[in-house]
């Protein structure tokens, strides 16, 4: 760590790079900050990733500086495969120009990177070095400043996190359907796992997200596009007409690991380093964001009150808590509900009420766009 440095940031990421715009908003400056490089060129398999930003990720973002290239949310359409249950949430019923946004890794990365090369608040690290690692970090210790912390930003959430492992795998794809549904991300509810279908910035294009056993991920990745746009359209229904596959699917596990204590005397982790979840509902790169945010105002205020930044790292854990824990329930829930041995009927029941129930539906959509809180 640099003689002076007083926050120590380790991770590449979107997450990351946001911290590093935030603290520059809360009058950090470039010399305060130790920071690993972001990568000069993506893998294709990361740059091409398909990520769903709610409206309250956006609009941080926008605090930062320029926002990237995006297809809108203007609606989320929920549906259980094989019954009747449907629900659907809407921007307009909210007040809301959008629910949220699609974009690609890439392009949220290289917002991110030239917004933060904009505040000064860009690298003075090599991204050669391993500082993700937590023996890194700790190597360093002996040099940091009394007033030092440290913030793991990437990486998983260590080894003494608790797991779940869903049993699931995500294949991921890139379609182009046949009709139009610009604005419309649809969610479906089978009895497999959720398979979700994002409308991308690219004209009738749509990034495929179908979570199911490891071995039906894997034999549908292995398929001739023709026969896996005929399976993906009998999974999800007619809605967007015939597909045509675009790239070549990819198949990653799905796992949850939850840090129980992300605060360790003067480091604390965020994002993929605090929690990795599902990626039913989307919410994973928009809680980091969020814990980004708020660990950016609890230092600020820290610096303001002329406190010991890492004094100020408890009171962050604390105002974390419910929206870390509250948001991994949902998704957990959300993840398995549908997959349950329990009726068709009931679970038709639950979409069926959710859509009837509007004061109910918009509390759920708030809580996506914005975080869940008591």
């Amino acid at each position: 760590m640099n003689k002076g440095t007083t926050i120590r940031i380790a991770g590449t990421g979107p997450v990351s790079l946001a911290l590093r715009g935030l603290l520059a908003r809360q009058g950090f400056d470039a010399a305060e900050l130790a920071c690993d490089a972001p990568a000069a060129e993506l893998p294709p398999w990361l740059a091409r990733r398909t990520i769903a930003l709610s409206l309250g990720s956006w609009q941080l973002l926008a605090r930062i500086g320029a926002v990237p290239e995006s297809a809108p949310i203007l609606a989320i359409d929920v549906s259980l495969r094989g019954a009747a249950g449907h629900t659907r949430l809407t921007a307009a019923e909210l007040g809301v120009p959008a629910l949220g946004h699609v974009v690609r890794y890439d392009a949220l990365h290289g917002a991110l990177s030239r917004s933060v090369g904009a505040t000064g608040a860009d690298a003075s690290r090599s991204s050669d070095s391993p500082t993700t690692h937590s023996e890194s970090l700790a190597a360093e210790a002996d040099s940091r400043p009394a007033d030092a912390v440290t913030v793991v930003a990437d990486g998983d959430a260590g080894k003494d996190s608790r797991l779940r492992d869903f049993d699931q795998a995500a294949l991921l794809a890139t379609v182009r359907a046949r009709r139009p549904g610009a604005g419309v991300a649809f969610e479906r509810f089978t009895d497999e796992g959720p398979l979700a279908l994002l409308p991308l910035p690219e004209t009738d294009r749509w990034s495929v997200v179908w979570c199911s056993r490891p071995d039906l991920a894997r034999r549908r990745a292995a398929l001739s596009p023709d026969a896996f746009c005929t399976e993906l359209y009998m999974r999800f229904g007619p809605w967007l007409g015939a597909f045509e596959l675009c790239d070549s699917p990819q198949v990653a596990p799905l796992q949850r690991r939850m840090r129980s204590s992300i605060v360790r005397g003067s480091e604390v982790a965020i994002g993929n380093a605090a929690q990795a979840l599902h990626p039913v509902a989307g919410q994973g790169l928009n809680l980091g964001l969020r814990d980004a945010f708020v660990l950016a105002e609890h230092l600020g205020d820290a610096r303001a009150r002329g406190v010991r930044l890492a004094d100020a790292l408890p009171a962050f854990a604390r105002a974390r808590r419910t929206d870390r824990y509250a948001t991994v329930a949902v998704t957990d829930t959300l993840a398995t509900l549908f997959t349950a041995p329990m009726p068709v009927s009931l679970q038709s029941l639950a979409l069926g009420l959710l859509d009837v129930a509007a004061p109910a539906r918009r509390v759920l959509a708030r809580a996506f766009m914005f975080g869940l809180r008591v």
